[in-house]
C-alpha cells in the first residue's frame, strides 16, 4: 500500500483594502508587494495621527475642570451656590491692576473658577474663604454669607 503524497494547497492571496493596504498584517503569504506609499505606510500614520489628536482634544475639554469664567457676560450668565475655597490676587504690574479669582465649589462638587477682572465695588476684598455666596443666573446681585456677621447682598459693577 502505497500512500500518496498530501497535495499542499497554494496560499491565498491577502484581500487589499482600498488605502489602507497591508496594516493588518498576514504579508508574510503573498509575494506581491503594493508599490504605492500612499496605501502601505502614509494613510496608516494619518489615519493615527488624526485618532490621537482628536482623542487628546476631546479627553481634554471632557475632563476640563480648570476652566476660568472672565468677563461679564459668563459671570452675569452663571450661577453660583456654594462655598469659597480659594482666593487670591493677580496683579498686573503696569497699571498695579488688580483681579481677584475665586474658586467656588458647588453643594455637587463641582469647583468653577471665577475672575473678577475690572469689577468695581471691590467684591474681592469682602470675601473670605470658607464664606457661602449665592448668585442667580442673569443678574449681578450676590448674597453673601458670613459667620460673624449678617448676610449681605452686593451688586457686581464692571
Amino acid at each position: 500500500m502505497e500512500q500518496s503524497s498530501y497535495r499542499r494547497r497554494p496560499p491565498r492571496q491577502k484581500l487589499k483594502m482600498p488605502l489602507i493596504g497591508s496594516l493588518l498584517g498576514g504579508d508574510s503569504n503573498s509575494t506581491a508587494k503594493d508599490p504605492s506609499v500612499l496605501s502601505g505606510k502614509l494613510t496608516p500614520l494619518i489615519i493615527g495621527a488624526f485618532v490621537i489628536i482628536y482623542g487628546l482634544d476631546y479627553w481634554r475639554n471632557k475632563n476640563d475642570t480648570h476652566r476660568v469664567f472672565q468677563g461679564v457676560d459668563e459671570i452675569e450668565e452663571m450661577a453660583w451656590e456654594g462655598k469659597i475655597v480659594k482666593k487670591w490676587a493677580n496683579v498686573i504690574p503696569p497699571n498695579s491692576e488688580v483681579h481677584y479669582v475665586l474658586q467656588v465649589k458647588e453643594p455637587k462638587g463641582e469647583v468653577k473658577t471665577i475672575d473678577l477682572g475690572n469689577e468695581k465695588t471691590g467684591f474681592g476684598d469682602l470675601v473670605m474663604p470658607k464664606n457661602t455666596v449665592i448668585k442667580k443666573a442673569g443678574s449681578f446681585e450676590v448674597t453673601l454669607k458670613r459667620y460673624f456677621k449678617n448676610d449681605t447682598t452686593i451688586t457686581l459693577k464692571y
